[in-house]
């Protein structure tokens, strides 16, 4: 028996014999054409790219049929920006006209160009998108060139897959009557084929560094994709303990789902109010359907996924429009802009615009408020759109502003929020003058300073992701330091318990939602802190509620007490685990 450890991407167990996909990367030989062919060469090129565009949307519309949210909407929408964009255009049909290449080596040659310039930029989340360039390459080149179907359609068993690395669309295509979970040598938690896994509910683990090496086809393994274990070739014992805990997964999902509904009110009477994160309107329905209570945080930069250039004022408020129509009487707040390097879809270059792409170090750099406040006129677009959405809900719209490192920054934010809305009433359009304006809390200067923000922020909300991630200085898409990212670390919950104190004791409204809010290891903590109102993905709902059903509202205090005494993750882990077990006894989690 072997145990390999990765990185976990999306939860749930998986048993079968090991299918090891062998990587189709073919080498595509240079070979040139006459003058006379240029234009059918061309044409070639123009026919595959429909090919390949039209293969995309069939493969969105069965992917979009069975998941839950969705989040592998803007990637498929990115490889159809991609596939149709001018410049990659220009750049194949100019080496098929000057250097009298064939259209797939064309198309080779521009797309490895591009492949360069991302290894060049020595950025870990451009590093990833690179499997989505191959994607792209492989779909074009097999419009082109006919070949194979993928080994993977002709699977006449349940396994598990074993690769080097899986492409999104490999991933969306995947029969989960046959393919039961992978895990790759490469991948990090950000990567878009981690991405769709989470959609399509396939247990995943990536970043093993050489499972395809140390896995042969027929191997029995198990994938644990909550803890990031592969298990190869288990003794029997091993294999009966997983056996349970896939019977206790189902049966404890099943049963969470069962009281979707019920409130999230403590033992003692407290209420605390559950919330969700959506990116799109139509998320709505998951949202009311696990049992949200509103949505805390509307994450508006995946509008750019789906516009075929930069969206308007109207595109913005049409897409907040239709939320506040689903949503009804429930309150909504809505996030500005969170674009930057890390967050850049193709719609973004169609102006020129991308010079954020290629910082040396984008987590760092020009994003979110600071990418707003440099381009004021698409800032204003938005925030236009937000206030006249406001009059429009039966529930309350807020404005929340993040990325915010300083007070100047919420001063010129809301100055210019201030701007927007005289201009509405001299236009005679309704607008919520009260609408509640807050920020983020996800950079340690402002934890640390949070009292200088009472009075200029109605509300804070805590972004643990990015709080852990610049508190402990590792970048949180990076596969080689992810074992370092740990949001247990003694020194980012004082920074949440901080926030949380302030807001208690200046009576502003504090939530979180981050990834702590969502995992059961921090609901009595964050609970016994004072915190009142959570917002997590829809589907975490259910759980979160659950655990604040079964303890009073002193007992999580107690817990938080004793929590915040600790000097190690190790130990903050290991203690939260086991309290958590004791109110949630048939978690399936270690």
């Amino acid at each position: 028996m072997e145990i390999l450890k990765g990185i976990p991407v999306s939860p749930g167990f998986a048993i079968a014999e090991a299918f090891l996909l062998d990587s189709d990367e073919s080498v595509i030989p240079r070979r040139f054409i006459t003058a006379e062919e240029v234009d059918g060469e061309i044409e070639r090129f123009h026919s595959a790219v429909e090919q390949a565009k039209e293969e995309i949307r069939e493969l969105q519309k069965r992917v979009a049929a069975e998941e839950v949210g969705s989040e592998t909407v803007p990637i498929f929408d990115a490889h159809i920006l991609i596939i149709s964009d001018q410049s990659l255009h220009q750049e194949v049909m100019g080496r098929i006209t000057r250097n009298r290449f064939t259209a797939e080596y064309a198309i080779s040659r521009s797309l490895r160009k591009f492949e360069k310039a991302f290894h060049r930029m020595d950025d870990s989340y451009l590093a990833q998108r690179i499997t989505d360039l191959h994607d792209i390459e492989r779909r074009l080149l097999q419009a082109l060139l006919g070949g194979r179907k993928a080994e993977l359609q002709h699977l006449n068993r349940k396994v598990v897959l074993i690769a080097h690395d899986l492409t999104p669309s490999q991933t969306a295509s995947i029969d989960k009557d046959k393919i039961l979970g992978f895990a790759t040598d490469v991948g990090g938690m950000t990567g878009h084929t981690a991405i769709v896994a989470r959609a399509r509910e396939l247990p995943a683990v990536v970043g093993l560094g050489t499972v395809s090496t140390d896995v042969s086809s027929g191997d029995l393994v198990i994938i644990d994709g909550n803890r990031g274990v592969v298990v190869v070739s288990p003794d029997e014992n091993t294999l009966q303990t997983y056996r349970r805990m896939i019977d206790d997964f189902h049966n404890f999902e099943n049963a969470l789902f069962s009281e979707k509904h019920l409130p999230a009110e403590t033992t003692d009477g407290t209420r605390v109010k559950v919330t969700a994160n959506i990116e799109f309107p139509r998320e709505i329905e998951a949202v009311l359907g696990f049992g949200g209570e509103e949505v805390g945080l509307y994450r508006t930069e995946f509008i750019y996924a789906e516009s075929e250039g930069e969206p308007d004022e109207e595109q913005h408020f049409q897409q907040y429009k239709c939320s506040l129509n689903n949503i009804g009487t429930r309150p909504i707040t809505i996030r500005t802009l969170d674009l930057g390097a890390d967050k850049f879809f193709a719609s973004m270059g169609d102006k020129g615009d991308t010079s954020q792409m290629h910082e040396r170090n984008p987590v760092l750099g020009c994003r979110a408020v600071r990418y707003c406040l440099q381009r004021p006129q698409l800032f204003r677009q938005q925030i236009r759109a937000i206030c006249r959405a406001s009059a429009l809900g039966q529930g309350q719209v807020s404005m929340m502003i993040p990325m915010i490192t300083c007070v100047d920054e919420v001063h010129r934010v809301r100055d210019m929020i201030a701007e927007v809305q005289e201009q509405l009433a001299e236009e005679g359009v309704d607008f919520d003058p009260d609408m509640p304006i807050g920020i983020m809390v996800e950079v340690p200067s402002v934890a640390l300073c949070i009292e200088a923000f009472v009075g200029i922020a109605d509300f804070f909300s805590i972004g643990t992701n990015d709080l852990t991630q610049y508190t402990l200085a590792v970048d949180r898409t990076n596969e080689h330091v992810a074992s370092l990212y740990r949001q247990g670390h003694p020194a980012v919950l004082q920074l949440v318990k901080k926030v949380i104190e302030c807001g208690l004791t200046h009576e502003i409204p504090v939530s979180v939602c981050g990834e702590m809010a969502g995992d059961p290891t921090y609901v009595l903590f964050l609970l016994g802190l004072g915190l009142r109102k959570f917002s997590v993905s829809p589907p975490l709902i259910p759980e979160v509620k659950k655990l604040i059903r079964s303890v009073t509202i002193s007992k999580a205090s107690e817990v938080a007490q004793k929590t915040m005494l600790l000097q190690t993750t190790r130990e903050v882990e290991g203690y939260l685990r086991s309290i958590t077990r004791e109110y949630l006894p048939d978690w399936p989690f270690s």
